[in-house]
Formats: structure tokens, sequence, C-alpha cells
């Protein structure tokens, strides 16, 4: 009988008496580079810096475009797992979004707190659905954002999931609780345990995490706080709750400021908190992105059908006027429908060429958008499709 390779007795599972902040010290003192990072504006504490409005040219270029993907993907995998992108979005779109966030916490007297703060924080949950069924344009105006499309993909592939949360700190505003985010990251360690080692390495891969600056993010406001490189330790997920974590997070945690429109993404592995607003009168907004692989589980349940036949006819409007190009039509779609085709039922929803899969709703949408078919007749494929797709 042969003896079992060596490499098969190697601890799969781990448990909190694991941790070893020698091991994390050692790969949070790291230093940021910016030779290693030439598309990037500068490094502010530790962390990647760069400006959109350097990267009007690369939309459309599959070269450049690349090039901007594998840089910012290197940022999050092996390099400080953070980056904030300046101008990502123009102040116009910033303020129409910020009525209806306004609107929707006046309509919602009940708002859920933050998971991670106390009580003063003020979330809109899923803002991405609501800001959608308020307003079409303004939904259209901040989703066909082309450096987010980029972004996303740097990290998570085409076709990716998103949803978003409004975060306001109000004055008096605590920090959060330093912690590591979906999907291990919503699980008590007595669960995280549960997973092997390849989990807690896998599901950083499933989500990027976003910010968008709303207002302006004085660092007394308490912009994001972040512990660059820490997404490169492989028990992350069970050390964020450990009664010494938050001593040693404060010890070796950076922050940088923001101004409106500015955004954030990082690793969702890397540890991070919101910071504590410090001052008496100033409202800091941020809108939460998260982004998701086509491949995993979205954070909030999104009833794409409501959202896509609710602003199909704005979308259809754009294309006949020429208002939108189709870029920018797709990369709503991206945002504002399912785009996997999976799960669905493989007895009713075959495809008539070579083809895997059938038509995702990303696909019908868009090919019902160049055909010019009325929403009447968008909505009836749209619900003949989920109905195709159901198990009997």
């Amino acid at each position: 009988m042969k003896e079992k390779s060596s490499s098969l007795n190697h601890q799969v599972y781990f448990s909190d008496s694991d941790i070893d902040y020698d091991e994390l010290i050692s790969i949070c003192s790291q230093e940021t580079i910016e030779a290693n990072y030439p598309l990037s504006d500068s490094i502010s504490n530790n962390v990647v810096i760069y400006d959109a409005k350097d990267f009007r040219s690369f939309v459309g270029n599959i070269e450049e475009e690349i090039k901007l993907k594998t840089e910012m993907h290197h940022v999050l995998e092996s390099g400080p797992g953070v980056f904030v992108v300046r101008n990502l979005y123009n102040e116009d779109v910033i303020d129409e979004s910020n009525a209806i966030f306004e609107k929707i916490v006046k309509n919602e007297s009940n708002s859920s707190n933050d998971h991670f703060a106390a009580g003063t924080n003020t979330r809109i949950w899923n803002s991405f659905q609501k800001v959608a069924m308020e307003n079409q344009e303004a939904f259209i105006n901040y989703y066909s954002n082309d450096l987010v499309k980029i972004i996303a993909e740097s990290w998570c592939g085409p076709n990716s999931q998103m949803t978003a949360q409004v975060n306001i700190v109000r004055p008096g505003g605590e920090m959060q609780k330093p912690h590591r985010d979906y999907h291990l990251g919503f699980q008590e360690n007595e669960v995280v345990e549960k997973f092997p080692i390849s989990i807690h390495r896998l599901s950083n891969y499933l989500t990027l995490q976003g910010g968008v600056a709303h207002t302006d993010m004085p660092l007394e406001s308490g912009p994001t706080v972040v512990l660059p490189y820490s997404q490169q330790y492989d028990l992350g997920y069970l050390t964020w709750r450990d009664t010494n974590f938050a001593d040693f997070f404060n010890k070796y945690s950076v922050q940088n400021s923001m101004s409106k429109g500015d955004g954030i993404f990082f690793n969702p592995a890397i540890f991070h908190a919101a910071g504590a607003n410090t001052t008496n009168n100033f409202h800091r907004i941020g809108n939460l992105l998260q982004i998701s692989s086509a491949f995993g589980k979205t954070m909030e349940h999104i009833d794409y059908i409501k959202i896509i036949t609710h602003i199909y006819p704005s979308l259809l409007d754009h294309i006949k006027n020429k208002t939108l190009s189709e870029r920018l039509i797709e990369n709503v779609l991206i945002c504002a429908t399912d785009g996997y085709a999976f799960p669905t039922n493989l007895d009713s929803d075959k495809n008539s060429d070579s083809k895997l899969q059938g038509m995702s709703m990303f696909d019908l949408t868009k090919q019902s958008l160049l055909d010019s078919l009325s929403p009447e007749k968008f909505k009836l494929k749209l619900l003949e499709q989920q109905q195709v797709r159901l198990a009997r």
C-alpha cells in the first residue's frame, strides 16, 4: 500500500486559536511602490490613487482597458488590496442621486441601522433598486459609468451583479467595528471554522467592494479606514472578531480623505471600517457598492424583472433618439439584469445552436432593445423566458 503524500496531511480547517499576529504584522508591513503601478496618479498612505480623467481615452480600446484592468487586479490581489479613483463621478450625477436618497430616507422613517456601528448611522438598504424605481434617468445616469464597468471587470469579470446601499453617518457617528465583508465575512466564527481554507481563499474572489463619496469626506468626517495588504492573510475571516484585533487594526490602519464623486474599491478580504464622524454638523454620505461575480450570489435579492421592465421604456427612448450610445446602454443592462443563464430548466430551456446555455436576461433585453421591441412585447418575452427556466 502506497504511503500518503505528506501534502495530504497539511492543515485544512482552522479556528481562532490558529491566529498569528506576527504573520499578520509581516504581511501588513509591505510598502506600496508607485513604480509598480505605472497607471496610478500617486500613492497615499500605502493606497494606490488613480484619476478617472486619465482613462477617458481607454474606454472602448480593448488593449488599453485590459492594461488598466490588469493593473487594478494586481492592486486588489497581490498589492495593497485597495485603490481610490478620483473624479469617478461628476457632481451633477451625485446631486441627482442625493436628492433621491433624501426622499427615500423621509419615506423610510424606520430605516435600518448599520450592522457594524452604533445607531447614529442610517442605511438605505437596496438603494440600487429603490433609485431605479424612483427615477429611471437617475439610475441610468449613475450606472452607465464606463469606468465602474472596467473596475468591476478587473476583479469579477464580465456580467457582474450589482447591489448598493447608502450609508449616512451623522455627526457623532462612531467608527464601525473593523471587519471583512461578504461572503465569509458575514458568517460567525463557528460557521467559518467549518469551511476548508480553500474556501477562505476563494471567498474574496467572488465580490468587489466599492464606495462612492456623495459628499466630501474630510478625515474628521470618517472616510473608510483600511489595513492595506491584510487581504493576503488567509485566516482573516476568523481574526476580525478576535478580542485583540481592534487594537491591532487601530495601530496599523490608514485613512485617506475623499472628495465628492471619488470612489474607493477594495478586496472584500481587506480589513476595513467606516470611520468616526467627529464633526458637529456634517453628514457624510456614501453609496456602498457590492459587485459580485456572475457565478456568485449577491448580498441582497434584486428584483431584476421589476427594475428592467420599469426602466426599459426610457432605454428604448434613448436608443430611438440616439441620446445614449449602445455601449452606455449595455453598461446599464449589466447592472440591471441577470447576466448568467443558470440555474435553469434544461428540459425546456434549450438553445438551438452549439452553446451550452440558453439566453440570459441580459441577452434578451439587449436584443429586444436592438429590435425596438415595444415595452409590452418585451415584458411578455421576459415572462415567457422566466416560465421556461422554472423547474416543473
